[in-house]
């Protein structure tokens, strides 16, 4: 099927639930352990079976009828990450009217311990899951130090390779030293070729980072402000009812504009190469909230800012990009290719899929040519490059640079800067982005505080997940 549910957009979807108190429940809890049963099995009639009888209705037809699809497909894939889970408690938590059972599991595959949250509705059936990483399980070490994380983090992603479940490259390096680099998995199952560290992965919405550079070098320049209206930019005529008039810059870059899909997109995107051809289909774009209001990632919001550098800039998109971000910063193995087209060295993606009943790889549900969303290609050496020119402010003054890379709570936008995500605390607070997309996982984790930088690319479901989540802990420990 073709509208199939990445990790991303599950846990997005029901992480956002606000704790209350817990009660503690059996273990044995009948929907927790023969949910846990059938994700083991790794069997796609049994996943198959135990979704039909234990999803509720609404779930099952969510996102236009695809919701069933979509949760035999993400849990097939999950269970093939995890192998085993092995339940350890679990506990009730009341919220907002909602149920939710909270387990804490082991993963057999990756060995950390997992939050796996069942979230339930009035007949008892499952209306939603997730799983997210909790604690490093079996990657704990008394004494963190540098030489103990690169151990860690090798041993790691060793194990995940050997285990099947991670397939691309590793970089992490001390500012400009590179401490540990390394390939793993192939980038062709079909002809067996190797990842290598010069392989080019997809990077999903890693390219978002890229366009909010480019705006920011057109403020630098002073060809535009942050203030101005989108439509000052993008035709008036191409968006129909709302408020589309109202939307500033600033809230396409802090995902604060309430631009919601962009109808009819999803059916195009294997022919649309350019941004102009996406234009007669933002006739029947909605907004989901007035502009300003409130925080919702937004894809079409950075599709828009392409717009605006073209505009002011007199040049494509691809050209500006490519001129002001990736040969500034070194970034040679990095564009917007055309998938259709040979590029040398480039990893494809593999998941496994519902209707082909096995590992598939993804040639047909992904845009023909990336943007300024997402989609484009990089290597670990060239992110690597990306974030010491960002940090050495090669790529825009350094009052830009913090503007671009700190979080605007002040805006609604307490996690997120301009095209930048900003997380953890003072001392401890790391700048960058993740991608995602059926088949590829990929992060850039820049730890500001203490000039550590890592580079995850990976062409399996999730795959950076794990190592990120060790990596941050570790690193917040140091």
């Amino acid at each position: 099927m073709r509208y199939l549910l990445t990790l991303s957009f599950i846990f997005m979807a029901f992480k956002a639930i606000a704790q209350s108190p817990n009660k503690p429940v059996d273990n044995n809890e009948p929907l927790v352990s023969s949910f846990v049963k059938a994700f083991n099995s790794k069997n796609i009639d049994t996943i198959t079976e135990y979704v039909d009888s234990h999803f509720s209705n609404e779930s099952l037809t969510r996102w236009e009828g695809s919701g069933r699809t979509r949760y035999i497909g993400y849990t097939m894939n999950m269970a093939l990450l995890h192998n085993t889970l092995k339940l350890q408690n679990t506990e009730r938590v009341l919220s907002d009217s909602r149920t939710r059972l909270a387990s804490k599991v082991l993963s057999l595959n990756t060995g950390l311990e997992y939050s796996l949250v069942l979230n339930i509705d009035e007949h008892n059936k499952i209306s939603g899951w997730y799983m997210r990483p909790t604690d490093l399980g079996e990657h704990s070490i008394d004494a963190v130090s540098e030489s103990a994380i690169l151990t860690t983090l090798r041993q790691l992603t060793d194990d995940l390779a050997q285990r099947g479940v991670f397939s691309g490259t590793v970089l992490f390096a001390k500012n400009e030293e590179v401490l540990f680099a390394k390939a793993y998995g192939l980038a062709s199952r079909r002809y067996d070729v190797k990842n290598n560290l010069d392989t080019k992965f997809q990077i999903g919405s890693m390219n978002k980072m890229f366009t909010s550079i480019a705006i920011m070098k057109l403020v630098e320049a002073k060809k535009l402000s942050l203030s101005d209206k989108l439509t000052r930019y993008v035709d008036r005529q191409y968006f129909g009812a709302g408020d589309f008039d109202k939307i500033t810059l600033q809230q396409l870059l802090t995902h604060t504009s309430g631009l919601g899909e962009i109808p009819g997109f999803a059916e195009r995107q294997t022919t649309i190469r350019k941004l102009q051809e996406t234009l007669p289909l933002y006739k029947n774009m909605k907004l989901n909230f007035a502009p300003g209001s409130q925080w919702q990632y937004s894809s079409t919001g950075m599709r828009m800012l392409g717009h605006v550098i073209e505009a002011v800039s007199k040049q494509s998109y691809y050209d500006f990009v490519d001129q002001h971000v990736y040969t500034a910063a070194g970034m040679n193995n990095s564009g917007s290719f055309d998938i259709d087209v040979p590029v040398k060295n480039t990893a494809r993606n593999y998941w496994y899929s519902v209707e082909t009943k096995n590992i598939t790889e993804n040639l047909m549900m992904q845009s023909v040519k990336g943007g300024p969303a997402g989609g484009g290609y990089s290597t670990v050496a060239d992110l690597h490059h990306f974030a010491v020119a960002l940090l050495n402010n090669t790529l825009l003054s350094p009052a830009l640079t913090g503007e671009a890379t700190s979080a605007k709570p002040q805006l609604k936008s307490p996690n997120y800067g301009y095209g930048f995500s900003v997380r953890g605390e003072q001392g401890n607070q790391i700048i960058g982005h993740n991608g995602s997309h059926l088949g590829m996982s990929a992060q850039l984790n820049i730890y500001r505080d203490k000039g550590y930088i890592l580079a995850v690319l990976g062409n399996s479901p999730n795959a950076a997940e794990p190592i990120v989540f060790t990596m941050n802990k570790l690193m917040q420990a140091l």
